[in-house]
């Protein structure tokens, strides 16, 4: 609905980002609307006793407690969706470091303190509701009587390490999983669908995330939690008198751990579900462009929008509905030639080829030196036998001899955490880096090809809708192109994929050692933009297949393109 009155009322500003912050802020107050059924729920389950059967559910839907528990819980979620649209991520940090889950909590040491101190005040707002709802430690106990000096009780001690070591393993396993980088759907589907499909896994994480944290906070407890206690004691015991009783240990209390497991189920479930809920409203497609008159450079306006990466985003993922399932803005850009700057094929496709190519750089950045082969020039009568449509395409070739590439100059020592580390990243990454190469172990480590980050993708998606939409245009172009300004455009297209491919497939070989590309053991990003790359090569050769003779490719293409149309890529 708000689409199409905007569409009815088409606004003259063709500034991408501003019509974005719009449409962002709104769905922010959604997701808090939509905030308050999920607190519900929790709350339900929190005060749901199975042992008093159905009669039980009935009391847990209209009980006081559920009410004020669903206020505790609302609030946990809204702090979580304010915390996620403040440390959010569309982009990866791309590296080479050894040691990536680490060098992600240092990456962004001011974010990383900020989301990981907010779970531990979540985490202790909760347990302060369920000790008030539901009972649980107390923090003092008199073992000398009402008039005697009171005893730190170890059971609240440990209740409240308990709930600090789930608020920071959380916080802390949404940054080095990454879990704040927003994952952008390929099909767009209901809000109710896509949170009908996830609340399965927001269940599972959080009782398997509980359990963990569980059973490693008991083990650490119980190895040093009587220190801990001890030393607790002793510094109150400077500030008033208190009671030196021995008492039993927390550890080995049934009704004490199944408070903590009840308890941690329940704070983690609400913290799933606004970070699912926050994902899904924040990155579903927009429909952006057609809230202007001029769609086009509406759209363009977002594609070289560089301040905000979440903006670009999606006007990539825009730019990639629009291809594959709009005709009618397909033809609009494909015949939008009355530019001053130039067509619109030509702009947004340089905008595609921009991704495309700095990621190619990237991995040429990140690939070690290699030794130069020299290339035999090819003679008059060494033509490639290039075949389409069951003719040979003698003119698909321009003749044009390839020359023996000079050696390159010898390049400088490789960084081990890149040139991107910084700061407290790169001390504390270089110290454990000074320490593992003194000892035998560390050497083994360090050389290891499979000990290397395979993070090698800063904008993983961004580079799948840039590929996928310049080929649909390409595709598209034989029958939409009017005025064929696609056509003379083709074999920058292909000079461009082609480069990306063969970087991918050299990169993937030389982190596996081999030598030779391997689907078996390169990284899952690897394997997927690689198939995404041949994918759309082989849709182009399979559209252009009577036409290819007609583009007169270079030599170099040409021979690229052969395997592609024998299927045999």
């Amino acid at each position: 609905m708000v689409y199409q009155n905007a569409r009815n009322q088409a606004v003259s500003s063709a500034d991408f980002a501003k019509l974005a912050h719009g449409i962002l802020q709104q769905r922010f107050v959604r997701a808090c609307v939509y905030e308050v059924p999920f607190a519900y729920v929790v709350a339900v389950v929190a005060n749901l006793n199975l042992r008093r059967g159905v009669f039980s559910l009935a009391y847990a839907l209209v009980s006081p407690r559920t009410l004020a528990y669903t206020v505790v819980a609302y609030i946990a979620g809204i702090a979580c969706l304010a915390v996620h649209a403040h440390t959010f991520n569309v982009t990866r940090a791309a590296h080479s470091s050894h040691f990536p889950r680490l060098q992600r909590l240092l990456r962004r040491p001011q974010a990383t303190a900020t989301v990981v101190s907010t779970y531990v005040i979540l985490s202790w707002l909760m347990l302060m509701a369920h000790v008030r709802m539901f009972g649980g430690a107390r923090a003092w106990l008199y073992p000398e009587g009402a008039y005697g000096p009171p005893q730190l009780n170890p059971g609240w001690l440990a209740s409240w390490l308990f709930a600090t070591s789930v608020g920071v393993a959380y916080g802390a396993t949404l940054v080095t999983d990454e879990r704040l980088q927003l994952a952008f759907p390929m099909l767009e589907q209901s809000r109710v669908h896509a949170l009908k499909d996830r609340l399965p896994t927001s269940f599972s994480r959080a009782f398997g995330f509980a359990t963990s944290v569980l059973c490693k906070f008991w083990l650490a407890y119980f190895v040093v939690g009587w220190g801990v206690y001890r030393s607790v004691c002793g510094v109150l015991a400077r500030v008033f008198s208190t009671s030196a009783y021995n008492v039993a240990s927390p550890l080995f209390s049934a009704s004490m751990l199944a408070f903590w497991l009840h308890t941690s189920v329940l704070v983690v479930l609400t913290w799933e579900f606004a970070h699912q809920l926050f994902e899904i409203i924040v990155t579903e497609p927009t429909r952006i462009n057609e809230l202007s008159v001029d769609r086009n450079s509406c759209l363009l306006s977002g594609l070289r929008h560089t301040k905000s990466p979440l903006i670009q985003h999606l006007a990539f993922q825009e730019l990639y509905r629009l291809t594959a399932f709009s005709a009618e803005q397909r033809v609009e850009i494909l015949t939008d030639i009355d530019r001053t700057s130039g067509t619109m094929w030509t702009q947004v496709s340089a905008e595609c080829i921009a991704v495309i190519s700095a990621a190619t750089g990237q991995l040429k950045a990140q690939a070690p030196a290699e030794k130069p082969k020299p290339v035999a020039p090819v003679q008059k009568g060494d033509a490639v036998d290039v075949r389409a449509g069951g003719a040979p395409m003698a003119d698909i070739l321009q003749g044009r001899k390839p020359t023996i590439q000079a050696k390159p100059p010898a390049p400088a020592p490789a960084d081990l955490f890149g040139v991107e580390a910084q700061g407290l990243e790169k001390y504390v990454l270089t110290t454990l880096r000074d320490m593992l190469v003194r000892s035998p172990l560390g050497q083994r480590i360090l050389r290891s090809h499979r000990a290397q980050s395979t993070s090698v993708f800063a904008n993983f998606q961004q580079q799948v809708w840039a590929v996928r939409s310049l080929m649909r245009l390409v595709e598209c172009s034989i029958t939409e192109d009017k005025y064929g300004v696609v056509q003379t455009d083709i074999a920058r297209v292909l000079d461009t994929l082609f480069a990306y491919l063969t970087e991918l497939e050299r990169s993937a070989a030389q982190s596996d050692g081999s030598g030779v590309y391997n689907v078996q053991t390169a990284s899952r990003q690897t394997v997927a933009m690689v198939q995404v790359v041949r994918n759309a090569l082989y849709v182009f050769t399979t559209e252009f297949y009577e036409y290819l003779e007609a583009l007169k490719l270079p030599h170099a293409q040409a021979k690229q393109l052969q395997a592609f149309a024998n299927f045999s890529a």
